[in-house]
């Protein structure tokens, strides 16, 4: 028999309640603005281009001198593209493949899981999530300062708490230390061990 796979996470956002409101209203407005901000930008190489997002991605990161070429390189072929209109000596430019406006109706349409699952009642039961979930949970949370982190970590722990409470008791909350959201480009080793762990050997009886 095949194996039964597991339905793995990589730091989900699990807002709360008032992120899924309040907090949803704050990033899409922000990031609305920044696309503003960003229209009409282009690079003269991907390389610069995938510089300037990356520098925001920063923000959110722990290890942000560790990041090594091979990250870096993969990270620029997915974030950037060419744009069509060439600069004026005819050569290609470049600019961001994140669509700001995308980003943002992603933001706006965030829910809380948690209060979902909660009010989901069959038959006087509780719904349980048929699935075997691993969450990893990355130890470095946003804020702007120590305190504020350490809130914002005991919160979201909290939520992913909730989600993982509705799913089989096989499942598990796997904090990943050191690290923040964008934990695949600060640790990829440490990320691809902890997979290696969760997910069955390919090597199996037909």
């Amino acid at each position: 028999q095949p194996p039964s796979y597991p339905l793995i996470l990589l730091d989900p956002v699990l807002a709360d309640t008032e992120g899924a409101t309040i907090g949803a209203e704050r990033l899409a407005k922000g990031t609305r603005r920044l696309g503003e901000r960003e229209a009409g930008v282009v690079f003269a190489t991907p390389e610069a281009a995938s510089r300037a997002y990356f520098s925001i991605l920063q923000k959110g990161m722990v290890r942000t001198d560790e990041v090594d070429d091979e990250v870096l390189a993969a990270f620029t072929a997915f974030s950037v593209k060419e744009v069509g209109d060439h600069n004026q000596d005819g050569n290609v430019q470049y600019r961001l493949n994140c669509r700001r406006k995308m980003e943002a109706a992603v933001y706006q349409n965030r829910i809380s899981i948690g209060d979902i699952l909660d009010d989901l009642i069959v038959n006087n039961n509780s719904i349980i999530i048929d699935a075997d979930v691993q969450l990893i949970f990355s130890s470095k949370r946003r804020g702007k300062d120590i305190k504020e982190q350490k809130t914002n970590f005991v919160r979201d722990w909290r939520e992913a708490e909730r989600v993982i409470s509705k799913c089989r008791s096989s499942s598990r909350i796997h904090l990943q230390e050191n690290v923040g959201h964008f934990l695949t480009m600060e640790a990829p080793d440490s990320v691809a061990d902890i997979l290696n762990k969760l997910l069955p050997s390919p090597h199996f009886k037909k």
